[in-house]
């Protein structure tokens, strides 16, 4: 009995501290913005259409808001012009949203042209504050290419299949799984917010098994010439590390076979 009185006096010692401290809470007007990634790239590899939306995703710190909210954003056109290569269709917070996006409408390349870019800049507005620098500037490039793809599909390309990228290998899971493959996730709420399909994991564990097994079965009948990654391969530790920044072949190095890459699960 008496170490129950000593318990309770404790918890309520405690409790009475906590009802005394304030908890801070983010204000509407404390809203901020940030691009979700730094470089984004799109591939329109087979487009026959003549234009296409584009989706870039950002990050909102602070709450929801019953209404719409613009964001400013200034515009460099590297290689893309506005209002002939591409057009800004909404950029923005949408109402009772945690989350914001720019959408552009993108022309198809014409003959001879490989890729199109610009580079983004988010800037505060009455409804936005400056966010965290680092992701305030962004740049967006679309090619006919195959290139790794956005990153709540690449997330779950890292986890369950392989977490290494070439344009080889993505060209293989697109043959093998068509070209839904670039826009399948693990995630209702990614699927909602960015157009995606989503996959159970019990899905993601069964083709990375199937995948390992038609690969494996290739190269057993092709000993010479086994599926194998293109010589812009890199691994990445982390599915967060951005295009360009994972360990890619050293001088002279052969790149490895997809196989010894694959995700063992």
């Amino acid at each position: 009995m008496k170490r129950t009185v000593i318990i309770s006096c404790t918890a309520a010692f405690l409790l009475a501290g906590c009802a005394k401290s304030e908890i801070p809470v983010f204000r509407l007007e404390d809203s901020a913005v940030a691009f979700r990634q730094v470089t984004n790239n799109f591939s329109l590899r087979g487009m026959t259409e003549p234009e296409r939306t584009l989706t870039v995703a950002m990050d909102l710190i602070g709450p929801a808001s019953e209404q719409a909210r613009p964001i400013a954003i200034d515009i460099e056109e590297v290689s893309a012009k506005q209002g002939v290569d591409f057009t800004v269709e909404s950029c923005e917070v949408p109402a009772g949203a945690l989350y914001a996006s720019l959408v552009l409408k993108v022309k198809k390349l014409q003959d001879g042209v490989s890729s199109r870019s610009i580079k983004v800049t988010i800037r505060p507005n009455e409804y936005i504050k400056e966010g965290y620098k680092p992701y305030l500037t962004a740049n967006i490039t679309w090619t006919d290419s195959y290139e790794r793809p956005q990153e709540h599909v690449w997330r779950y390309w890292h986890l369950y299949i392989s977490k290494s990228y070439s344009r080889d290998y993505h060209k293989l899971l697109v043959e093998l799984y068509g070209d839904d493959m670039e826009r399948y996730c693990c995630s209702r709420t990614y699927a909602e917010e960015d157009n995606l399909i989503y996959k159970l994991p019990t899905w993601w564990f069964a083709t990375n098994h199937e995948l390992t097994e038609i690969v494996r079965k290739h190269d057993l009948a092709n000993p010479g010439n086994p599926y194998r990654h293109s010589s812009d391969y890199e691994v990445y530790s982390s599915y967060l590390k951005p295009v360009g920044g994972g360990e890619g072949l050293k001088e002279g190095e052969t790149p490895p076979t997809i196989l010894e890459t694959l995700n063992n699960l």
